[in-house]
């Protein structure tokens, strides 16, 4: 290694991804994570369940169709301990389980036989959707409020029965209050020269041979973390859990100290790969313009919910991977998971079926209520969803507080200006993660890769 020393700030997955980016170069510099928590893997979470050994608290795979994430698999060498998901068959609640229609991405309907197929749209939905082709072009390109752009294109109950209810349940959030650009699938087809129609159509055709969409390690998504901390240190990277960091002042252009509990440690760069509102009161001596940026960013909370219910209790005909919830539809529940469906390796001893239910998004706020209100919202959901008056035999609650950084229009316009607010005032300083450009595992790690290179750059500047 060199003489030269980063610090990076957060051990979730974007963090861990920059830090074994930047010991993986020849000769690279020192790193050191600070990490508050007493574990690697941020958000990425599992624990023992109902006997299982591990049970993903939060997110439990990834797209595999980015390769920044099945890269990196290779890399910490868990490329033949994938799965993927058993079922491919998911479904939408509106009065009764419908499934996801077929010839759509991320709902957007690729052909008017898709948007005629699926019950989830009447008759008055089905006929604006089908005009989506004859629209002219500039209609819904202009904005980058992901609900308005996809209204203009599609109408009201395309973007509500069904793209909101998919993007919603992976960002969190309420897609009238989104950016285009935070769902990159969507504004690549919104830039095509073409109707949605078409472009949806087209990249479906590409995709056909692809192979699964998503995977997990077979042990959980907390396997990779493992793996990527692992890695790190076998390079030489040291990991300091349960260290907040608590301030960075920079003494001199290109040096930082960064204050621990345990005390001062000087670096060359810094790779910020924590949440932007937790991040402010760190940065508030280099820019009093980014803190105050960073401290109004909005992040949403959601609470999970994982239950056993006896085998005998449960549908033959519910054969799925789980169900979404519209957002004109929620009372509490977005998004239930059917784990013991979708995973295979997910088993209790008793071999009852285990359930995932989250609850909560970007204005439905629910981590405040006890354990008991939310069993009581959740298990009411399900019986209203379902028809099955379900009596758990195991349940866990996580909260997941403030995780879900929200993406605004005008986002990725605000990231460019708090970037050059840094390169002028600490150009040593660099930001990563969810927070920023990607939400989503490949996402994060390809951030984090653009940030080890960015901070690889100015090192050796």
């Amino acid at each position: 290694m060199n003489d030269k020393h980063v610090v990076v700030i957060g051990a979730g997955i974007t963090g861990l991804a920059a830090a074994l980016r930047i010991l993986s170069e020849p000769n690279p510099p020192r790193v050191t994570i600070f990490e508050s928590q007493n574990r690697v893997g941020g958000v990425i979470h599992a624990s023992p369940f109902a006997g299982i050994a591990s049970l993903d608290e939060s997110a439990d795979a990834f797209l595999t169709r980015t390769p920044a994430a099945m890269d990196l698999i290779k890399q910490v060498g868990l490329a033949d301990a994938l799965t993927s998901p058993a079922t491919g068959e998911a479904y939408i609640w509106k009065d009764a389980l419908h499934p996801i229609p077929h010839g759509t991405m991320l709902g957007v309907p690729g052909s008017i036989r898709a948007a005629w197929s699926t019950p989830l749209l009447s008759t008055s939905g089905k006929l604006r959707a089908s005009i989506e082709p004859l629209l002219p072009n500039r209609v819904g390109r202009n904005t980058d409020n992901l609900g308005a752009a996809m209204r203009a294109r599609c109408g009201n109950q395309v973007l509500e029965r069904i793209i909101d209810p998919l993007v919603g349940s992976i960002y969190a959030t309420d897609t009238d209050a989104f950016s285009v650009k935070g769902m990159p699938q969507i504004a690549d087809l919104l830039a095509q020269p073409r109707s949605l129609m078409s472009s949806v159509k087209d990249s479906l055709a590409k995709r056909i041979a692809s192979g699964p969409i998503f995977a997990a390690p077979q042990s959980g998504m907390h396997a990779f973390t493992t793996a990527i901390a692992e890695r790190v240190k076998q390079l030489g990277g040291v990991i300091e859990l349960s260290s907040p960091v608590r301030a960075i002042e920079q003494p001199k252009r290109g040096q930082y100290f960064i204050q621990t509990d345990d005390g001062t440690v000087l670096c060359d760069a810094v790779v910020m790969a924590s949440p932007a509102k937790h991040s402010a009161t760190l940065v508030d001596t280099l820019s009093k313009d980014a803190a105050t940026h960073l401290a109004s960013r909005e992040h949403a909370s959601v609470v999970m919910i994982a239950i056993t219910v006896p085998r005998s209790m449960w549908p033959q005909h519910l054969v799925g991977s789980g169900y979404l919830v519209p957002k004109p539809e929620q009372t509490a529940v977005t998004a239930v998971s059917f784990a013991s469906n979708k995973w295979s390796h997910v088993q209790t001893t008793d071999n009852s079926m285990v359930l995932r239910v989250s609850l909560g998004r970007d204005g439905m706020p629910m981590h405040h209520l006890d354990d008991e209100t939310l069993l009581k919202l959740a298990l009411a959901d399900l019986y209203w969803h379902l028809g099955i008056d379900l009596a758990p035999t195991d349940v866990r609650v996580t909260r997941w507080v403030e995780s879900f950084p929200q993406y605004r229009p005008g986002h990725f316009e605000a990231v460019d200006r708090l970037e050059h607010l840094f390169d002028v005032s600490a150009p040593g300083v660099v930001f990563a993660g969810a927070s920023y450009r990607g939400i989503g595992i490949p996402s994060c790690i390809a951030d984090a890769n653009r940030a080890a290179a960015r901070v690889l750059a100015k090192i050796d500047a």
